[in-house]
């Protein structure tokens, strides 16, 4: 696959510094050197343009309100895909995972990584393997001449998909209007440890001249609650982490003692269950359909839907 020699006017992000340490989003962050081109993101997807103090060397930032993001590619030479693996003088290892792209004097040669999916992401891990280094260039549909954008990112889930993705995209024959949405992923390891994290996935829709170009539609900012032991590892991953006591954009604050309310209700075994059972279509007939679908999209209102669920049994019982 190659890649646009266009210089794209600014970069999607999933992920931010503050204070010194990586924190993960719950919703696009795009960086960018021009000014303008801040200031229309920010009417396009909310938030206000800033000062780009969250890392990168692009001036300004925009926390932008919305998950997803329409998009419009130019078919699959829009994805570019490569596996790499870092050294401390740089890259060691760079491959198509067949034959190596570097050094000079390997390039062609087979690459010796593993033929199983599963085998390279163990070997990744394991530091003996590369990982994949995935870069997506795209313009927003609502405004494409505001000029094209890029997001890059090491996702392994977006790395099994890549051939899904490139398919759907040549089947377009031309320019395909696209979803870029960050979809939260929550579960409980067989170790009983809770597990969430943002999963980047591009859905293609079709043509400009079947699919509607509607502008991104702004989400109703999220009150930060307060702080609480239930909280996401802060990465700039795109990869599973473990809930831990660093600080997040959105955070939950539920009492131990509501929780175990709630498990009661919802009919679940520990902590981490129940806070996916919330997430999930257990607790659909419980919820208004609108509500459930926010409650899942916005990790942070898991107290709302478990003390409805609560009022709702209470007042069976009187």
């Amino acid at each position: 696959m190659t890649q646009s020699t266009t210089v794209p006017v600014g970069s999607f992000r999933t992920g931010r510094l503050a204070e010194g340490r990586p924190q993960a989003l719950d919703a696009w962050r795009v960086t960018t050197d021009d000014a303008e081109v801040a200031a229309r993101i920010a009417n396009l997807l909310g938030g206000q343009p800033q000062p780009n103090e969250g890392g990168g060397k692009l001036a300004h930032e925009v926390l932008t309100k919305v998950e997803t993001v329409r998009l419009l590619m130019d078919g699959p030479d829009a994805v570019a895909a490569h596996m790499i693996l870092w050294g401390s003088k740089g890259i060691i290892h760079q491959c198509d995972g067949l034959e190596f792209l570097s050094p000079e004097e390997k390039k062609g040669q087979p690459c010796g990584c593993p033929p199983v999916f599963e085998d390279r992401k163990v070997a990744a891990k394991e530091g003996r393997g590369p990982m994949p280094s995935i870069n997506l260039t795209f313009r927003i549909a609502a405004e494409p001449a505001l000029g094209k954008f890029h997001f890059m990112t090491s996702s392994w889930q977006m790395a099994a998909q890549l051939s899904d993705l490139t398919d759907a995209l040549k089947r377009i024959n031309g320019p395909a209007i696209c979803d870029l949405t960050l979809e939260l992923v929550a579960y409980t390891t067989k170790m009983g440890r809770g597990v969430c994290y943002q999963k980047p996935v591009v859905t293609v829709l079709g043509s400009p001249d079947t699919v509607t170009i509607e502008p991104p539609q702004v989400a109703e900012p999220t009150p930060t609650p307060a702080p609480s032991p239930l909280r996401r590892e802060a990465r700039l991953t795109s990869e599973p982490t473990i809930p831990s006591a660093m600080e997040s954009i959105h955070s939950v604050s539920v009492s131990a003692a509501l929780l175990r309310q709630a498990a009661e209700v919802l009919g679940t075994a520990g902590h981490e269950e129940t806070v996916i059972a919330a997430l999930s279509e257990i607790a659909a007939g419980r919820q208004q359909a609108a509500e459930l679908f926010r409650l899942r999209e916005q990790f942070g209102q898991i107290t709302a839907i478990a003390g409805r669920a609560l009022q709702g049994r209470d007042s069976a019982l009187t």
